[in-house]
């Protein structure tokens, strides 16, 4: 009984609980984010991102500064503070690295508590939130609304005319799985369509695991951005550039 429970709330989360960001037809943006943020997306990530003038978006879990993450070493309070300095968007991933859909609502609440306490405690503004695993449900979907400007889950590809503000989708930026060919033909359609595509990605390294990006390809997929006329933001300045084009 409790499976279907769950898989019904999950169904009904992917079709309720919206909150529409109109995103017209004008100038496509886009966004680099980074989860669980390990130190070399901090750095080296940065890095890239600042070499062509951009900013990206770290979603943070505190309970993995300084730890070891799928084989990476993790983000320090200073190159959280560091990212902040250089105007880069700070955000919320749960303290614990939670999986939402599979945790009790006060379970989750107090997860939520213990990061907001970490970024306070670090003198770091919180703006949105992203979804571990990407995994979500109803009453997760809508606690998380209440709480955060935005929230972010995965499902891949750009987003065209309208995006759930309650369930931003973003597309996986994987040296191992996300080809050249799907980089460009997403960017142009972004371009084109003037849509807002959302990257993610993990570490960013020369071997990355199979969550991980390469130098390389995050260059390539930030050059193509600005050949083809994208705006590239961090995902909360995403979301007033679009309300200031509505």
């Amino acid at each position: 009984m409790m499976f279907l429970y769950k898989k019904l709330s999950r169904f009904a989360a992917r079709h309720v609980a919206k909150r529409y960001l109109n995103l017209g037809k004008q100038r496509g943006v886009v966004s680099f984010s980074f989860d669980d943020v390990p130190a070399s997306a901090c750095r080296l990530g940065a890095e890239i991102l600042e070499r062509y003038e951009a900013k990206g978006t770290f979603y943070v879990c505190g309970g993995l500064t300084e730890r070891i993450e799928q084989s990476e070493m993790c983000h320090s309070v200073q190159d959280l503070q560091n990212l902040h300095a250089q105007g880069h968007e700070i955000a919320c991933h749960t303290f614990s690295h939670t999986n939402c859909a599979n945790t009790g609502l006060a379970a989750l609440k107090a997860d939520w508590k213990r990061n907001q306490d970490f970024f306070s405690r670090h003198q770091l503004q919180q703006t949105g939130f992203a979804f571990p695993f990407g995994a979500y449900d109803l009453p997760s979907k809508i606690a998380a609304s209440r709480l955060f400007a935005y929230s972010r889950i995965t499902g891949g590809g750009t987003q065209i005319g309208r995006a759930d503000l309650n369930a931003l989708r973003a597309q996986a930026l994987y040296a191992q799985s996300t080809n050249a060919d799907t980089i460009l033909e997403l960017i142009q359609q972004t371009a084109t369509e003037g849509g807002w595509l959302i990257f993610y990605s993990h570490e960013v390294s020369p071997n990355p695991g199979p969550w991980g990006t390469t130098p390389e390809q995050l260059e390539t997929a930030l050059r193509i951005a600005k050949q083809l006329g994208c705006k590239v933001l961090p995902v909360a300045q995403g979301i007033e550039f679009f309300k200031l084009q509505g």
